[in-house]
C-alpha cells in the first residue's frame, strides 16, 4: 500500500518525515468521502489492527476510526522486543503521530497508547487494572518489566485528558520509574489558542527536531514523596540540648526536644518524684515549660504541694535554702504559685472522659499551642484507656501508640516522657524489689526497642535511689548509658547525687 500525494503533503505540513512514515507502514485510503491515513499496529511483524485518520472529515464524521475486531496493542509495540534498545528509556506518547515524531528525532524506543487518553475522572487502581482501556498494559506486562524498562517518559498531551493519562499510566507502570514532559511555549499563542504547545508534534512544528530532543531531554521525574537526593533535602534544624541540672547524671542524659523518653520502675518507688525534680530544674534553669498528664496525682493537691515545696527551697538568686528554714510565707506561696502558672500546665480528664490515645494526643497538642509546653509527661501509661482496633493485639497497639508519640514529639519538637509500670514487681531473697529493665514494661518490648532514651528509677533504701539510663540512641549528643546513685532529701524535695554506681 502506498501514500497518496495528498497524505504525503499533510504529513510534511506537520513536520513528519514521509520516509519514516513509509517505513512504519503508513499509507492512504479513500474513506468516508475523503482521504485518510492508515496507521498499522504490528505484533511480531504482523498487522493486528488498523486505525484511520481522516484528513478532512465531513460534518458529523469522526476524525479517528478503526477496524472492528483488531487487537488493541500499542503502536510500534515491537520496539519493546528489540534487545538492542533495552538500555534506552521508553517513551510512551498519547498519539501515533507523536510517536513518529519522537522516532524520527532519534528516540527509537517509542510506543503510543492504542486509543488516546481517557476522559478525566476518579478511577481506583482496581478500575485501571480491570478496565478495557488499559488491558493492553497487562497484555505486554512481561515486555514492560523494570529489568527491561527501568525508565519511562510519558509524553501525554498538555490538556485535561493528557493529565488523566499521565496519572493512570504512572500508577499502572510504577511512579518510581516514570517521567513527564513540560512542553515549551507556543511561538504564536494566538494561532494555537493556548500559551503552551500541547504535544510533540506541535513542538516539531514550532521548534523542529532540536526542540523535540530538548523537550524530551528535560523530562522530569514524577514526584514520589519519601525518596530524595541529599541535595534535595532541606537542612535539619539543630535542636537545643539542655543540661538537666545534675552533675553526674548529665553525662548519661540530656534533654533534647523531639526525643521520646520511657521511664520505668517499681510502682511507688520514686519515678514520679524523680520526674518532678527533673522538670522543676529544667523550668528554673532553662525556662522550659512542662505539661503534666498525671493520672495518679491530683494537680490541685499533689502537684501543687510538690511544686510549691520544690520551688520554696530555691532563693531568688538560685541558692538552695536549708532544711531548717521555716514554712513558706503567704508571699512565698504566691510567688511559687505564679511560677507554677508560668511554667506548668495540666492535662486533666473529666470523670466521663475515656483517656484514649487520640484523646491524649489532642490535649497534648493544645498544651503545646496554648501554653508553650516543651516537655510533656504522661504518668503513668498504664492508667490510660487503651482502646484497640478490632483484631489488633496489645503488642500491635503499643507499637502504634509509641509511633504516634514519637511522631508527635518530632512534629511539635517536645521532649515527651512516658512513665510506664513494669508487668511484675518481683522480690529477691531479702524481700527487696528486684530492679526491672525496660523489657519488663507491661504489654510490649517496643518500649525498649523504639524509645530514644530509656531510664529506670529504682529505690534501694528508704531514701537511696538508683537512676539508670539503660538506653540512649545518641551517645555523643545526649549521653551514654550509665547509673548514678542518689539520695532523696525530703526536706529539700530533690535528689542529691552520691556517686556513680
Amino acid at each position: 500500500m502506498t501514500m497518496s500525494a495528498e497524505v504525503m503533503d499533510w504529513l510534511s505540513a506537520r513536520g513528519l518525515d514521509v520516509e519514516v512514515a513509509d517505513r512504519f507502514g503508513l499509507s492512504s485510503v479513500r474513506r468516508g468521502g475523503g482521504e485518510a491515513v492508515i496507521l498499522p499496529f504490528m505484533r511480531n511483524g504482523e498487522i493486528v489492527r488498523r486505525k484511520y485518520r481522516a484528513l478532512a472529515p465531513a460534518d458529523g464524521q469522526p476524525k479517528w476510526s478503526a477496524d472492528k475486531g483488531g487487537l488493541r496493542v500499542p503502536f510500534n509495540e515491537d520496539c519493546l522486543r528489540d534487545d538492542a534498545l533495552i538500555n534506552l528509556p521508553l517513551i510512551c506518547t498519547e498519539g501515533e503521530l507523536d510517536a513518529l515524531v519522537a522516532i524520527q528525532c532519534g528516540f527509537l524506543r517509542t510506543i503510543s497508547v492504542p486509543d488516546g487518553a481517557p476522559p478525566p475522572g476518579e478511577r481506583t487502581l482496581e478500575d485501571l487494572e480491570s478496565g478495557a482501556k488499559y488491558a493492553w498494559v497487562n497484555d505486554i506486562r512481561d515486555l514492560l518489566h523494570r529489568d527491561r524498562v527501568p525508565e519511562i517518559i510519558i509524553a501525554a498531551d498538555g490538556d485535561e485528558n493528557g493529565a488523566a493519562l499521565l496519572q493512570d499510566l504512572s500508577i499502572l507502570l510504577g511512579r518510581f520509574r516514570c517521567k513527564f514532559l513540560t512542553y515549551p511555549k507556543a511561538k504564536d499563542p494566538e494561532a494555537r489558542g493556548r500559551e503552551r504547545l500541547k504535544d510533540l508534534n506541535e513542538v516539531l512544528e514550532d521548534y523542529g527536531a532540536q526542540g523535540v530532543v530538548q523537550t524530551i531531554g528535560r523530562a522530569a521525574w514524577i514526584q514520589v514523596d519519601g525518596v530524595y537526593l541529599m541535595s534535595d533535602l532541606p537542612p535539619l534544624p539543630t535542636p537545643p540540648v539542655y543540661d538537666i541540672g545534675f552533675t553526674l547524671l548529665s553525662e548519661h542524659y540530656k534533654v533534647r526536644p523531639g526525643d521520646f523518653v520511657v521511664i520505668t520502675g517499681v510502682p511507688g518507688l520514686g519515678k514520679s518524684t524523680y520526674v518532678n525534680d527533673l522538670c522543676c530544674r529544667l523550668a528554673l534553669n532553662h525556662g522550659l515549660k512542662t505539661a503534666w498528664a498525671s493520672f495518679e496525682q491530683a494537680p490541685q493537691r499533689d502537684h501543687r504541694r510538690a511544686l510549691r515545696s520544690w520551688y520554696g527551697r530555691e532563693d531568688l538568686d538560685g541558692s538552695r535554702r536549708g532544711a531548717h528554714e521555716r514554712t513558706l510565707s503567704v508571699g512565698e506561696i504566691q510567688e511559687a504559685d505564679a511560677w507554677i502558672d508560668r511554667q506548668f500546665s495540666f492535662i486533666v480528664p473529666n470523670e466521663d472522659d475515656d483517656v484514649t490515645l487520640d484523646w491524649m494526643l489532642d490535649r497534648m497538642e493544645t498544651a503545646v499551642v496554648r501554653f508553650g509546653a516543651t516537655i510533656i509527661v504522661v504518668d503513668p501509661w498504664n492508667e490510660m484507656d487503651h482502646s484497640r482496633n478490632r483484631d489488633e493485639t496489645m503488642t500491635e497497639y503499643v507499637g502504634r501508640a509509641i509511633k504516634a508519640f514519637k511522631k508527635f514529639a518530632k512534629k511539635f519538637q517536645v521532649h515527651l516522657i512516658v512513665v510506664a509500670h513494669p508487668t511484675k514487681s518481683a522480690k529477691d531473697g531479702d524481700g527487696k524489689y528486684r530492679m526491672p529493665t525496660l523489657y519488663d514494661i507491661s504489654d510490649s518490648s517496643h518500649w525498649y526497642n523504639k524509645c530514644d532514651i530509656g531510664i529506670i528509677v529504682h529505690r534501694d533504701g528508704p531514701d537511696d535511689t538508683l537512676i539508670k539510663v539503660q538506653k540512649s540512641k545518641y551517645h555523643d549528643i545526649i549521653g551514654r548509658p550509665g547509673e548514678v546513685r542518689m539520695h532523696y532529701s525530703k526536706d529539700e524535695w530533690r535528689f542529691i547525687e552520691q556517686g556513680t554506681a
